[in-house]
């Protein structure tokens, strides 16, 4: 029942995301380096919108948290890109399980996210932060809850 719940809420914040401001961008370009940042791009609005509220959700539980840190709680979904889902083929995804090539990178999500991040030449505190490892992995599970 938790996990319908999680996906439902995911579901209704990606059918609604919220633009990004330009406050909220001038951040994130001050976090990220210009290869993470190109990789921020690729991400659909709902998951630029969602990679936001994780950073803010991780700020409160992490105050003193490093900018490599910020950046992974930023890109830990990044990986995501390489499947190329829309919402409601995620939420198949979720339901059906990796059965298709697609559903299957969707699923991979993690694993390629950290292939992105280190061919992206993000530190390692990013890379380990957006995995959910290391000192601040952690906090970014916590903020990832919705």
């Amino acid at each position: 029942m938790k996990k319908f719940i999680h996906l439902a809420r995911r579901t209704w914040f990606a059918l609604r995301p919220t633009p990004v401001s330009d406050d909220e961008l001038n951040r994130v370009r001050t976090i990220l380096t210009n290869d993470e940042y190109d990789l921020w791009n690729r991400m659909c609005p709902a998951d630029k919108a969602h990679s936001l509220t994780v950073l803010r959700r991780f700020c409160v539980s992490a105050p003193d948290a490093p900018d490599d840190a910020l950046a992974g709680a930023l890109l830990h979904d990044v990986g995501k890109i390489s499947s190329s889902l829309n919402t409601v083929q995620r939420v198949i995804a979720t339901l059906v399980g990796p059965r298709t090539t697609r559903f299957k990178l969707y699923h991979d999500h993690e694993l390629i996210g950290r292939e992105l991040l280190v061919s992206a030449q993000s530190s390692p505190e990013t890379v380990r932060t957006a995995c959910g490892e290391g000192e601040w992995g952690w906090h970014l599970r916590r903020a990832d809850q919705l």
